[in-house]
This record gives C-alpha cells, structure tokens and sequence, in this order.
C-alpha cells in the first residue's frame, strides 16, 4: 500500500510486530546469558537445548494465537517449487561433505545441534520472513519490506557480540545473515511457503556449526591458541570466509526476487 491515510488495523498489526520484535530481541540474545566470560554460537549449540530459542519462539507462536495472524505462509510449498533451492541444498550438501572429512563430532552432539538449529530456524523465520514481513507489507511496496526485513534480521546478529566478545566477527555475520536472508525472503515469496525457509535456515545453520565444531577444526582451534599463547588471532582473510561462502546465495536470491510476485500469497489475517 501507498496511500498516506492507514486503516487503523495496519498501523496497529505494525505496532504489534515491532514490540513482538523487541520481545523476541530480549528473551533470544539476553536470554542466552550474558555473564562475564564470553561463549561462543557453537559451544552455545552443542552444549545443551537453547531454551531461550525455545522461549521465543513459544512467543511468537502466543502472538500469532493472539492476533489471529493466517497469512505467515504455514502451508505446504506450491507445486514445483522445491526446486526453488536447488543451489543452497548443494552448498548445504557440500558443507556436510566437508564436516565429515574433516570429522563429525559425537552422534549426540550431532543430534543436538541439529535440534537447536531447528529452533532457531523456526524462531527466526516465524519472526522476521514471517510476523515483520507480513505487517510491513500491509504498509510498504514489496522491495521496501523485503530490504526492511532483511537489514533488521543481519542487524540482530550483531548483538551476538555480546555473547562472543568479538563485534567485529559479529559484524561479519550479520552481513553474512543478510545475504542469506534474502535468500530465505526469495524462498518464502516464491514457493509461498514459511516451512521451506524454516527447514532450509536449520540445515544451512546445522552444516556451519557441524563444521565449527569438526575434530580437524578443533585441532586448528588449539593450534591458534597455543601459537597465540592462549589467545586466538583471527585474520582479516579469515572474516572474510563467510562472506565469500554466502555470495552464491545472495546472486541466487536476486535472481529469484526478479519474479517476485507483489502481492503476499495466502489470504490475509482476520485482525490486525
């Protein structure tokens, strides 16, 4: 919509999913914990259920109750539409590849993070492709939403440097969750299905941590900080890794977004 007059349920739908938004905020990065020693994502992934995903994600599912919200795309992927995600499914395929080579941790810890990242796919996906996209695009044009949306899910990532300590490796992940998360937008509006981006963010965070979290990265790990007498030096080449492994999915979702239908699939929300 363009018009300067708003009916009263968009602006309050707005309303609802930016404090949702700041709730979400609160409860999944301050609810990590955020005490005096820094952790890192992955020990945080590996070393037990993340109950403040979890948390979170039982309050957006309280909010869209509230508000009776039906157009967050909870349906099954249009016909053919699979075939939407041929290029991230092989570079999710090829990072498996290479956590195995490099050696999985333990069956448990496999399993575990691969529940987690389940967690945070939904959580994720619900609140940003999901609740804030839906409300903006009662607002805004579609290109205005979807760079709205995308910019505030890579923004979020930075406050992971609280937990991490390191904002500049934290700054690198949110441009690396932008880029990704366009893809995830091109995803949810070309096979009109949340599920998809759900399933596809877990699996892409699953493969990145399994290979965080590999024995060969572990070894390098204590290598870097036995040279670097207990610290770990990262170098600048090394920030740029991420980045370089997300490019494919940002040309991917440009190429998608090219037909991009305007109007939200599904049948809009009862109330605001």
């Amino acid at each position: 919509m363009t018009d300067v007059a708003r009916a009263p349920g968009e602006v309050r739908r707005l309303s609802v999913a930016l404090a949702t938004l700041v709730a979400w905020i609160a409860v999944t990065v301050f609810g990590a914990g955020l005490g005096a020693e820094t952790v890192e994502l992955e020990d945080l992934a590996a070393r037990g259920v993340a109950w403040n995903v979890l948390a979170a994600g039982v309050l957006l599912v309280g909010v869209i109750a509230w508000r009776g919200w039906k157009d967050l795309g909870f349906r099954a992927p249009a016909p053919g539409t699979l075939k939407l995600i041929w290029l991230p499914g092989l570079l999710v395929l090829a990072m498996f590849g290479l956590a195995v080579a490099m050696g999985l941790p333990a069956p448990g810890v496999v399993l575990l993070v691969l529940f987690n990242t389940l967690l945070v796919g939904f959580s994720e996906e619900v609140m940003f492709r999901g609740v804030l996209f839906r409300a903006l695009r009662e607002r805004l044009r579609l290109w205005p939403s979807i760079l709205w949306v995308t910019g505030s899910f890579g923004a979020v990532h930075v406050l992971n440097g609280f937990l991490t300590g390191s904002f500049a490796a934290a700054m690198v992940q949110a441009v690396a969750a932008s880029c990704t998360g366009l893809l995830l937008m091109a995803v949810v509006l070309r096979g009109g299905s949340l599920w998809l981006a759900i399933v596809l963010h877990a699996l892409w965070d699953w493969v990145a941590f399994l290979i965080v979290l590999s024995s060969g990265a572990m070894e390098e790990l204590e290598r870097m900080r036995a040279s670097g007498g207990g610290r770990i030096e990262v170098e600048p080449a090394q920030l740029l890794l991420p980045l370089m492994l997300v490019l494919p999915n940002l040309l991917y979702a440009l190429w998608l977004l090219r037909r991009a239908p305007e109007a939200p699939a599904g049948p809009r929300s009862a109330r605001g």
